[in-house]
């Protein structure tokens, strides 16, 4: 039985993304309360020439496997649009994360040597029904939503607008550039969020296939590798009021 969190409700989920550019190469890096990734990608100016991820910390023991589902986008046209990009690139086939860095590291390969972008993401504990899910960049808010029962409740202009699915068609309608790009951080930051609200312990007994969550979630939760994915111990941390270990990498919190 998947037993609460004791501390849910008195704390807060955190993600940092940074994105760097150099000449021929882009550097995207995340870190937040459940995961700790490095992936560098390398180009002519016109195609993908090498990917290379760095897996510091993931909650299971194939995680880091989705490493090599990368290589697909070796010789990948930096020109083409981002459905072709997805098609060659599938998000289910690969790890969720290294998935929306790679797709990151694309989109800005054609960005002058020295540009850098972050991101801050929280998402608090929910109390009286209620979420607040923030995200800045580069120390700027972008997005401060309020969301009651997975769909935003506050700014008004979004009200019943959905975090989960259906949650890109209606983003896209409504921001673009930066602006779209930091609400996608966001909603990717909510959804790993929710893990807060349970202790999966001990952790022996929480290998992938007892989430029972849908085939084709990520990588570990594919058919043919949900048997192999048992849980790391140690891997989650409660980064609530540590916001200064994001893109530490640190092996402890």
């Amino acid at each position: 039985m998947i037993k609460r969190n004791p501390v849910y409700g008195s704390g807060a989920y955190r993600r940092r993304l940074r994105m760097r550019a150099s000449l021929g190469r882009v550097d995207v890096e995340l870190e937040d309360s459940n995961h700790g990734f490095r992936l560098h990608m390398q180009h002519d100016g016109e195609r993908v020439t090498q990917v290379v991820a760095e897996t510091r910390r993931h909650p299971f023991v194939t995680c880091a496997e989705a490493v090599t589902r990368l290589q697909t986008l070796v010789g990948a046209d930096l020109a083409a649009d981002g459905a072709t990009l997805r098609q060659r690139l599938p998000q289910g086939a690969n790890c969720t994360h290294l998935h929306d860095m790679a797709l990151l590291a694309l989109a800005h390969a054609g960005e002058m040597p020295g540009f850098s972008r972050s991101y801050d993401i929280v998402v608090y504990d929910e109390r009286e029904g209620m979420t607040e899910a923030r995200v800045d960049c580069d120390g700027a808010s972008i997005h401060v939503w309020q969301v009651r029962d997975d769909a935003v409740a506050e700014p008004v202009a979004h009200a019943g607008k959905p975090m989960k699915r259906g949650f890109y068609a209606w983003v896209s309608q409504h921001f673009e550039g930066m602006p779209l790009e930091a609400a996608v951080a966001l909603q990717r930051g909510y959804f790993v969020a929710q893990s807060r609200r349970v202790a999966r312990l001990p952790y022996q007994e929480w290998p992938a296939g007892a989430d029972k969550m849908p085939d084709g979630t990520c990588y570990s939760y594919n058919h043919d590798v949900v048997a192999r994915a048992l849980r790391i111990e140690g891997t989650v941390w409660d980064l609530t009021d540590k916001p200064e270990l994001l893109l530490q990498f640190r092996q402890r919190p």
